[in-house]
């Protein structure tokens, strides 16, 4: 069974914006941030297609494109405070002028 690309996009605005939500609730819940960015940059690609082909009405495009930023950025800031959190672990571990601490 071979499946072919579709000529366009057969995403609906309702479900992006589902699939966007779905995937906001799990980076909420612990996805992997770098996973979410790479979901995010998929999603923004359909979105340019449903653009190129007039499936959704102006205000669908700029609430789709608002979800995909903030879904970007909630990955971004995801991952930024795990980074934080990384530094201040090593941080802990180490005594004054980076020495370790004593066992």
């Amino acid at each position: 069974m071979t499946h072919e690309m579709p000529p366009f996009t057969e995403t609906t605005p309702a479900g992006l914006r589902s699939l966007i939500d779905h995937i906001e609730a799990a980076a909420a819940a612990g996805l992997d941030p770098e996973f979410v960015r790479k979901l995010g940059k998929r999603i923004a690609k359909e979105l340019e297609e449903m653009k190129a082909t007039k499936l959704c009405s102006d205000s669908e495009l700029a609430g789709l494109e608002a979800s995909v930023v903030a879904l970007t950025h909630a990955a971004d800031s995801k991952d930024g405070a795990r980074l934080t959190r990384s530094l201040q672990r090593l941080r802990e571990h180490e005594g004054p002028a980076g020495e370790g601490k004593p066992n």
